[in-house]
């Protein structure tokens, strides 16, 4: 399941374009199949489109991000004590995302940050060649350096779960932001990665000017 997973993904998101090469040939169409039922579902079920990106913000983080259905976004009614992380949920799917930033060393590596996080978060997947399924160092926010992990993990009976792991190093300070998803199709594990990799390939800080991310559009 994992190599098919792998093929999924890497179409869909430009920086693996090179993995699916020679892996991916198109089925040929069927002029009147009928949807298995598990594909059925997966058509009714809730999904993350690429529209209405709008940028959402956290005064208590000094972060702002543009994210896909921006106005889905919920933070919970019940806010966590102050310092704990910017929560936030995607309420048609169900996926969500928490955003942190703290103090470290003057000059902290990413790795230490990681490290850090996994104490503060230690229910997150370990990475390994079995779900690891794309990685990328990019210069964000501002002053950050900052590692992007997405990750493909068994669910529960023939779902997929997902999580994006994005964990920076700036001077004095760490960040991260964990998204997590559970989906019941390959495809749409592989847009909904495709889809918060480029919401937090743009993190800013607050007093960084507003921009919306362009996704890539999907390989065919």
């Amino acid at each position: 399941m994992r190599e098919t997973l792998l093929l999924w993904i890497a179409a869909a998101l430009p920086f693996l374009a090179s993995a699916a090469l020679g892996g991916c040939s198109a089925a040929p169409a069927a002029s009147a199949a009928t949807p298995a039922p598990g594909a059925a579902r997966a058509l009714l079920e809730p999904s993350l489109q690429d529209r209405d990106w709008g940028i959402l913000r956290s005064k208590a983080q000094g972060l702002k991000l543009a994210l896909p259905e921006a106005r889905a976004w919920l933070e919970p009614a019940a806010r966590s004590a102050a310092g704990s992380g910017w929560e936030l949920r995607h309420e048609p799917t169900g996926s969500t995302l928490s955003v942190r930033r703290w103090r470290a060393s003057r000059l902290p590596r990413v790795d230490a940050c990681e490290a850090e996080l996994r104490q503060r978060m230690p229910d997150l997947a370990t990475v390994d060649e079995t779900n690891l399924v794309g990685r990328r160092d990019v210069h964000v926010p501002e002053g950050f350096l900052t590692r992007i992990t997405l990750l493909a993990l068994p669910g529960a009976g023939t779902r997929i779960r997902g999580q994006v792991l994005a964990i920076g190093a700036g001077v004095g300070e760490c960040l991260a932001a964990v998204a997590r998803m559970d989906c019941a199709s390959e495809t749409e594990l592989a847009e909904r990665l495709r889809l918060l990799d480029a919401a937090l390939g743009h993190l800013r800080l607050s007093h960084i000017e507003d921009r919306v991310p362009a996704p890539e559009p999907l390989a065919h």
